[in-house]
């Protein structure tokens, strides 16, 4: 349950930090902010034992596969690139966000 909420709490750190980047017209210093929680996030995925809930397996499987897709091409576009913070940084190329996790894990600590 400790877990859970602090999945939770690190979703919504992530969708703040997107909307950050969002914002500033998608510049690097938030996606750098966005990547340290997404890692957080993923660290957490890896650490747990989220199957034992079977409605939370796949959509934290596919959260999973979104975060390493997402850091893997954030990882190699920034090698590439070297930007600055004030830099603008867009890539493509990696799964979808599983739209309806945040809800799940809430119904899962009622």
């Amino acid at each position: 349950m400790i877990l859970t909420k602090e999945l939770l709490q690190l979703l919504n750190n992530s969708k703040q930090a997107y909307d950050q980047y969002i914002a500033s017209k998608k510049i690097f210093l938030y996606s750098k902010k966005l990547r340290q929680i997404n890692k957080k996030i993923l660290d957490i995925i890896n650490s747990s034992n989220f199957d034992k809930e079977q409605k939370l397996e796949k959509p934290i499987l596919d959260l999973k596969k979104h975060l390493e897709e997402w850091i893997l091409i954030w990882d190699r576009q920034q090698m590439a690139k070297s930007p600055s913070d004030e830099d603008l940084f867009v890539f493509s190329g990696y799964r979808k966000y599983p739209k309806g996790l945040e809800l799940l894990l809430i119904n899962t600590l009622k």
